[in-house]
């Protein structure tokens, strides 16, 4: 079982619980107790029976795995970088794909250090470009500053981005992103529609017993996976005619604590622009 997703299917319980106003009744597991379709839980909401899936989405094969080398590597960069960035403008850090094939232990983590110095030594000499907000040599576009280098076979690129209009509050901004070469978006959404063809079946057999079927996507990453993306996958496969879930929940786990729902599907109308919901992951699971 995925790490989280009991806790998931707990959070979307809550949630119908304050929407609905009545408190959960009669939950079962059938995945567990084979109990009917096997979806991961049951459950009784005011009138109505829930059922709720879950699953963990990788935008391309071996994806979680790469992604956690990935994401033990830049952790600390991030750390150390983070809130250090000269303003105005916000800064990213982009990597190759998988800057971990090629470096292992002592000698990845080597890297480090030289990477954190070079992105601090790029960034002072883009905000040397253009320390003022308001410098008209930069409008009506804003400046874009890049810098590049290679270090330890690793192409990175730091980029800067600073526009007249941008909001005080987002200066000094700083994130990492990895690159891939060619378009991510077919390898997406053949990803989501595999975990679709094992997840339906069983939420539409539920739905056919009257039941409000709910689909829940988590991602994980730091870098790669967005909210948007997925949904624009989801709209993608919609126009292709496949059929989906009453609810469908997009779950950002990419920190610990908190986390992010949004949804792209509500009650069977699909929608794009989505504003999340900010959600404490239970410490205890009540079904």
């Amino acid at each position: 079982m995925d790490k989280n997703e009991e806790r998931i299917c707990e959070a979307i319980i809550r949630l119908f619980e304050r929407k609905v106003g009545q408190k959960r009744a009669d939950p079962i597991r059938p995945e567990k107790d084979h109990s009917g379709p096997p979806v991961e839980v049951r459950v009784m909401i005011g009138d109505r029976r829930y059922a709720i899936e879950h699953t963990l989405v990788e935008p391309f094969e071996n994806f979680i795995q790469i992604g956690n080398r990935f994401s033990k590597f830049v952790r600390e960069i991030l750390d150390a970088l983070k809130g250090t960035m000269p303003g105005p403008g916000i800064y990213q850090l982009s990597f190759p794909i998988d800057p971990t094939a090629e470096h292992k232990g002592a000698a990845l983590a080597a890297l480090r250090q030289p990477i954190i110095d070079w992105v601090r030594a790029a960034a002072e000499e883009m905000f040397q470009e253009c320390p003022e907000r308001e410098d008209r040599n930069w409008r009506p576009h804003g400046y874009k500053g890049m810098r590049e280098t290679h270090i330890g076979g690793l192409h990175l690129i730091l980029v800067r981005n600073m526009h007249w209009s941008m909001r005080t509050k987002h200066d000094g901004f700083f994130d990492i992103a990895r690159r891939t070469d060619g378009d991510l978006e077919p390898a997406r959404q053949a990803r989501i529609r595999t975990a679709l063809t094992k997840k339906l079946p069983k939420l539409l057999t539920c739905g056919g017993e009257g039941d409000v079927t709910i689909l829940v996507l988590e991602f994980s990453d730091i870098a790669l996976t967005h909210h948007v993306f997925i949904a624009q996958a989801l709209e993608h496969l919609i126009a292709q005619g496949v059929t989906m879930p009453d609810q469908v929940f997009i779950a950002d786990t990419t920190q610990s604590r908190p986390w992010d729902f949004y949804q792209p599907i509500a009650d069977g109308a699909f929608v794009i622009d989505m504003e999340p919901v900010t959600i404490e992951p239970p410490e205890y699971i009540g079904y």
